[in-house]
């Protein structure tokens, strides 16, 4: 794998074909975006996806940037595939004096960035170059349209980042999770999930997951989760969520994110079994394990909850951009395959939690319902999309 650290791409073409024959491998996908977790982790279900499909890992490119979290995920997770990462970076908010320098540099980070993509083009000169959005993909995405090879934008979210709204106009698809996306020559995919997800079955599943967690399998367990980071809202629902519980036997896996994981832990009545942790490096075996999940509506989030058949009470972050969560959240509501709340609600929250806890029939219905939303989530339509546009 390359962690480049110069502006000058790594000549790959020196790599050899397995049988010795001297020639070399040629790339036939390129993943491009990244920048933050919300992009780096489709980009790996989107490998891991193409490598399960038969392409060989020296076959496979990733192409994000040097400043967001990609270069760790990818020496861990997917260290046989070839990577790049680019001196491009996104648009500073922020005043402080940090903020103004990066801003400044900004527009030479572009240009270094879209010399170094024209130069890959050149060297790999793959097939399909897939992009899933973010300020990292932009330059591997334009390279791509410059150079005629068919360019794949992957979008999750109901509604489209600006990033892969402003790529689909010279697109030859763009595969997308939801119907109704407005983006041109859109074809319904599914969202991009990592392989533990795809093939989740939560049912078969449960009784070893309990095990491993250390739970009793007859206990009535509820997750709550907000994320990465972890969310505000939904930490400050826990103690409200602990206190009605009370006595009752249940389980409270509480996800506090990192940021949050410092603060004082919620009083814990008689008679409820709370574990808190940071974040959960084992998210799938927590799902098997869950009779409820409390969450936010990201895309990624809402399709796992789908692809596993899970039963959960959504509550979109007010502040996400373009609102994008709570259409997400629509999607499952829509189908009855979630209850949606407000990200203000904190009675509502734990009102719903208690009721969908205490009624094992109305959990299985929102599982059910979720589960058969999920199946094209756990297809195989997106590899299949994103071949044939290679071909």
């Amino acid at each position: 794998m390359t962690h480049s650290a110069s502006d000058r791409p790594t000549d790959r073409a020196a790599e050899r074909s397995p049988d010795g024959a001297g020639s070399a491998v040629r790339t036939r996908v390129v993943v491009t975006g990244g920048g933050t977790a919300g992009h780096v982790v489709p980009a790996i279900a989107i490998l891991e996806a193409l490598v399960d499909s038969g392409i060989a890992e020296a076959e496979l490119a990733y192409v994000g940037s040097r400043r967001g979290i990609e270069q760790a995920r990818f020496a861990h997770e997917l260290p046989r595939v070839r990577a790049e990462f680019l001196p491009i970076s996104g648009l500073q908010r922020s005043l402080s004096p940090r903020g103004v320098v990066a801003n400044l540099a900004l527009p030479w980070r572009l240009m270094r960035s879209a010399v170094m993509a024209h130069k890959l083009m050149k060297l790999w000169r793959p097939s399909v170059v897939v992009s899933v959005g973010g300020y990292a993909s932009v330059p591997m995405a334009s390279a791509a349209t410059r150079a005629e090879v068919p360019l794949v934008c992957v979008s999750w979210d109901r509604t489209p980042g600006l990033a892969t709204r402003r790529q689909s106009a010279s697109a030859a698809v763009c595969a997308v999770a939801f119907e109704g996306s407005g983006l041109p020559r859109a074809v319904v995919t599914g969202a991009p999930l990592r392989r533990r997800m795809r093939t989740l079955d939560v049912r078969t599943e449960r009784g070893a997951a309990r095990r491993r967690l250390g739970i009793d399998p007859g206990a009535a367990m509820v997750t709550i989760v907000g994320g990465s980071l972890g969310s505000r809202a939904l930490n400050d629902a826990v103690a409200r969520v602990l206190l009605r519980l009370g006595g009752s036997g249940a389980v409270v896996r509480h996800v506090t994110g990192p940021r949050f994981f410092g603060e004082p832990s919620p009083q814990v009545p008689d008679g409820v079994d709370y574990q808190r942790l940071a974040y959960d490096e084992d998210i799938a075996t927590t799902y098997a394990a869950t009779d409820l999940l409390v969450c936010r509506a990201g895309a990624g989030t809402v399709a796992e909850i789908a692809a596993a058949g899970i039963a959960a009470v959504v509550v979109p972050w007010s502040g996400a951009a373009d609102d994008h969560q709570s259409g997400n959240a629509r999607w499952l509501a829509d189908a009855n395959a979630a209850v949606v709340v407000a990200d203000n609600d904190t009675v509502a929250i734990v009102d719903s939690v208690v009721q969908i806890l205490g009624d094992p029939v109305a959990r299985q219905r929102l599982a059910d319902s979720a589960h058969a939303l999920g199946e094209r989530h756990r297809s195989d339509a997106l590899v299949r999309t994103i071949l044939d546009a290679a071909s």
